[in-house]
């Protein structure tokens, strides 16, 4: 009976931690996604160089076509991208939501309208796993 209980405990051990580790293992790779989607953000200019009054102007073709900050807002990437802004294969079950947001330079929390004229955006990346979100961030980019 004591042998017995031990093995069940040991069993119930075993399968607690492998649960921790799909969890940790889930959540490191949605952190490197949104870090992908931060890297792209952080190399495009502030404001479109053939539209530098608009926040609304898209470039065609995706991303790899992006020109400007802008391009990113609103957009969902599934399979997500890559640094290089290239999808990633067998990720298929993995989306990158990208939205961009003008706020207040003077009161970072405080979301305005979209406009170049503001030098301050936030970006926010949330990373969905087969349609869960697993992990959500934001950071603040700032016109030159």
């Amino acid at each position: 009976m004591i042998i017995g209980t031990g093995v069940i405990a040991t069993m119930q051990l075993m399968a607690a931690g492998t649960m921790a580790n799909s969890t940790a293992s889930e959540l490191t790779t949605a952190v490197n996604l949104a870090s992908s989607i931060h890297e792209i953000a952080m190399g495009l200019p502030f404001t479109s160089s053939t539209n530098p009054s608009s926040t609304t102007f898209k470039d065609s073709g995706g991303p790899l076509n992006y020109t400007y900050l802008w391009d990113m807002n609103g957009d969902s990437y599934s399979p997500p991208l890559d640094v290089t802004r290239h999808t990633i294969t067998g990720y298929g079950n993995w989306t990158q939501q990208v939205t961009v947001q003008s706020v207040d330079p003077t009161n970072l929390t405080a979301v305005r309208p979209n406009s170049v004229s503001l030098p301050t955006a936030r970006v926010s990346v949330t990373v969905l796993h087969n349609a869960k979100i697993v992990y959500q961030t934001s950071y603040l980019i700032v016109s030159p």
